[in-house]
């Protein structure tokens, strides 16, 4: 074998390792994108799951049926949102209103994508949505959702809603 036929055989060999390393890296982006996709919509359903489990309960602790108020001083004080005395912190099935999932901190363990902890906070807003440090007719529900494969620059998605008192006059 020549020398020119030598480097046609580097050059050829060098060609073919560029396109397998350009190939790889195509589909180890591809596979991010895909990983990245799929924890974001999971995410989403695991935190929209938990405000929905948390919107079904009472609005109040110290307003609970039968009690009605049209006064929300009447509610929990803004400092004391969290678990009652009643409820087992960290086990929301002691939970019996809003209120008790300020701090509640969990995860959930899916098989594809390992676990995602879920943080939640409860505060007071006002009728235009800007936190209150009072108590209000209104509670902001916020769900952090964190995992390594959320596509996110801190892997959090952030999910809220606003919940309203209803009262009988």
């Amino acid at each position: 074998m020549g020398t020119g036929q030598m480097l046609l055989a580097l050059l050829a060999l060098t060609i073919l390792a560029s396109v397998t390393i350009s190939a790889n890296q195509l589909l180890l982006n591809q596979t991010d994108t895909v990983y990245g996709s799929e924890a974001m919509i999971t995410g989403t359903a695991i935190g929209q799951a938990m405000i929905e489990e948390i919107t079904v309960k009472y609005f109040d602790h110290n307003v609970l049926p039968p009690l009605t108020t049209d006064s929300a001083s009447a509610f929990t004080p803004p400092d004391r949102l969290g678990p009652d005395a009643s409820d087992v912190p960290g086990v929301d099935t002691t939970y019996d209103d809003i209120s008790d999932y300020n701090g509640f901190v969990d995860s959930v363990s899916t098989p594809r994508l390992g676990y995602f902890k879920r943080y939640c906070s409860v505060y007071y807003v006002d009728g235009n949505g800007d936190s209150s440090t009072v108590q209000t007719f209104y509670k902001k529900i916020v769900v952090l959702v964190e995992n390594p494969y959320i596509s996110t620059p801190t892997h959090t998605l952030e999910l809220s809603d606003i919940v309203s008192y209803r009262y009988k006059n």
